[in-house]
C-alpha cells in the first residue's frame, strides 16, 4: 500500500496533465513548468504507483492499464479541490439563497434591522432574515452553538469567543401624548415629575437610574407600569397622560405613527453603546462579513442623525420644580 504521506499534489497535477496531452513537452507547458520537472514527475509517479503509467510509442506516450484507472479517481480528486477549496469564497448577494438568524431586541428591529431589510429587499431578493430574542445573558450561548450569525443590541460584556463593533452611541428622550398630557415640547422638568411614567424594566422593577438621580435630588417620580418591551411603549402612551424614557431611534420611528411628541430629556440620564457581535469563526465568511457591513451601515446612517442634547445638570431644575 503507498504511503499517503509520500504523496504531493502536484504529482496528481503533473499525472492528470499527462493523461490530457500524452507528451511530455505539452504536459509541462500545460501546468506551467519546464520538461525537466515533469519528466521528474512522471518518474515519481512510476515509483510510487509502481507501474510505467506511460509507455513510449510512435505518436504518442499511451497509458498503462493502472493508469487508465487512475484516471477517473484523479480526475475526480483534483475537481473536488478546485470546487471547494480553490473555488472563489466571494459572496454574490444577487443570486445568494440562505437564511441569516440576528439575535435582536424589539428596540434594535426597529431602529436598526429595518434599514437592514430594506438594503436586503433591494441587493439580495432571495436572502431571508430570522430575528430572534436575546439577552445579554444568552448572547455567548448563541452565537457559540450557532443558533445566530449575529447579535445586535447593548452588549456591554463580551467573551472572548466573540468579536464585537459598537455601532454607535444611543440616548433617552422623553415620549409622550402632547394632547392627553396637556403640555407641549420641550418637556420642561415639574412637567416631568408631575406625568405617571411608563417605565422598560428587563427586571420587573418600578424605578430605574433616573430614580435614583432624582433621589440623590431631592426629588421623585410616580412610575404607573414598568414593561420589558420598548416597543409597547409609544401605543401605551397614545391617548394616554404619562411619559417614558425611550432610545431617541425608536421614538423617532414611533411617534408619527402613534401620534406622539418627542422632547430631549429635563435631566441627565445616561445613554448607552449599541454593538454588534459575532463569533470568531465567522470572521472571515464572506455571507456573514457581507451581513455586519449591512448592519455597520445601517448604524452608521442612525448615528448621523440629528441628536437631542439633554441638560447636564438637575439640581436647579429640581429646587425650582420643589418649589
Amino acid at each position: 500500500m503507498t504511503d499517503l504521506r509520500l504523496f504531493d499534489l502536484n504529482l496528481l497535477i503533473a499525472f492528470d496533465a499527462l493523461m490530457a496531452e500524452r507528451n511530455v513537452t505539452r504536459a509541462a507547458g500545460r501546468v506551467g513548468i519546464g520538461q525537466p520537472a515533469m519528466s521528474y514527475a512522471l518518474s515519481r509517479l512510476r515509483e510510487l504507483f509502481a507501474d510505467e503509467l506511460f509507455v513510449r510509442t510512435a505518436s504518442a506516450m499511451q497509458p498503462t492499464t493502472r493508469a487508465l484507472e487512475l484516471a477517473g479517481p484523479i480526475s475526480r480528486i483534483l475537481s473536488d479541490i478546485r470546487a471547494s477549496v480553490l473555488s472563489d469564497r466571494a459572496f454574490h448577494p444577487e443570486r445568494a439563497e440562505m437564511v441569516f438568524r440576528v439575535g435582536a431586541s424589539d428596540y434594535a428591529e426597529v431602529s436598526i434591522l429595518s434599514v437592514v431589510l430594506t438594503a436586503l429587499r433591494s441587493s439580495a431578493p432571495k436572502v431571508r432574515l430570522i430575528v430572534l430574542p436575546v439577552n445579554r445573558d444568552q448572547v455567548g450561548t448563541m452565537l457559540e452553538s450557532g443558533a445566530i450569525d449575529l447579535a445586535v443590541g447593548y452588549y456591554p460584556d463580551h467573551l472572548s469567543a466573540q468579536q464585537a463593533e459598537v455601532l454607535f452611541h444611543e440616548e433617552f428622550v422623553c415620549l409622550f401624548d402632547a394632547k392627553a398630557c396637556g403640555v407641549n415640547p420641550p418637556l420642561k422638568l415639574k412637567a416631568y415629575l408631575e406625568l405617571p411614567h411608563i417605565l422598560m424594566s428587563l427586571r420587573g422593577e418600578l424605578s430605574g437610574s433616573a430614580d435614583a438621580l432624582l433621589a440623590r435630588e431631592g426629588a421623585s417620580r410616580f412610575v404607573l407600569m414598568a414593561t420589558p418591551h420598548f416597543l409597547t411603549i409609544p401605543f401605551l402612551l397614545h391617548g394616554f397622560r404619562a411619559v417614558a424614557a425611550v432610545p431617541r431611534r425608536l421614538a423617532e420611528n414611533c411617534a408619527d405613527v402613534a401620534g406622539l411628541a418627542v422632547s430631549p430629556m429635563p435631566i441627565a440620564i445616561e445613554g448607552f453603546d449599541i454593538s454588534m457581535v459575532w463569533h470568531a469563526r465567522t470572521e472571515t465568511d464572506p455571507a456573514r462579513r457581507w451581513l455586519r457591513d449591512l448592519v455597520r451601515v445601517a448604524g452608521r446612517s442612525r448615528a448621523e442623525a440629528r441628536t437631542y442634547r439633554p441638560k447636564r445638570r438637575i439640581s436647579r431644575g429640581v429646587a425650582g420644580a420643589k418649589r
